[in-house]
């Protein structure tokens, strides 16, 4: 279970992956799979990853806290190498995941349904604001033009340390939102792309079964 503890801490604080409002706050461990080769979205990209293998980071480790305006979720993971400045079309960076599902019982592994919505905070070590996402199943992600996301990363001695927010009251259509607030209980997964290893889009380690997250009153 993911819970985020209530915390008096500004913002700012919250936004520091290594700041003072983070201390004493949990790290629960999710163990990571790598996504089924069967899931990708072309031939050619199962045939061509099948013998490379993908998806190598084992666990990330989240803790979660709210200040009563904001919720934030802090992953930590191990990586070699930062790959924060991707040089050339041949590179990719390092990213992380939080999903949740918009309507309950949406499957993580086909990103969703029609009928049953996910929306995954997507941060990347090469942006400046995480992204917001919608999808209704494999090949049907949305990219919102407009994200209520913050985010912050620091990779330090083989760690990235990263914090994605979201207010709880956000201007945004309904059906893009999962409606988070104090005292609610909801669902999430993550995920982690290693860019050194090439790792986008399907190809990733991420958590098959959704965890329970907790926002505390």
């Amino acid at each position: 279970m993911v819970t985020a503890v209530r915390v008096s801490a500004s913002d700012e604080a919250l936004l520091d992956p290594e700041g003072a409002g983070w201390r004493g706050i949990a790290l629960e461990r999710i163990e990571l799979d790598p996504t089924p080769i069967v899931l990708q979205p072309s031939e050619y990209v199962q045939t061509k990853w099948k013998p490379l293998g993908h998806g190598g980071t084992p666990e990330v480790r989240v803790a979660a806290a709210h200040n009563g305006t904001a919720i934030y979720f802090r992953l930590e993971w191990d990586d070699e190498t930062d790959n924060s400045q991707p040089k050339d079309m041949a590179d990719f960076p390092d990213q992380a995941g939080v999903m949740l599902p918009i309507k309950d019982d949406a499957p993580i592994s086909e990103m969703g349904l029609p009928d049953k919505p996910v929306n995954m905070w997507l941060w990347r070590a090469d942006l400046e604001a995480p992204l917001y996402v919608t999808a209704t199943g494999r090949g049907a992600t949305v990219r919102q033009p407009e994200t209520p996301l913050s985010g912050r990363g620091r990779w330090s001695e083989g760690v990235w340390r990263v914090v994605v927010s979201r207010p709880f009251n956000v201007s945004l259509p309904a059906g893009l939102v999962v409606p988070l607030a104090p005292g609610v209980s909801h669902k999430c997964t993550f995920a982690v792309w290693q860019g050194a290893a090439k790792e986008r889009g399907g190809l990733k380690a991420f958590q098959p079964v959704w965890q329970p997250l907790e926002v505390e009153r």
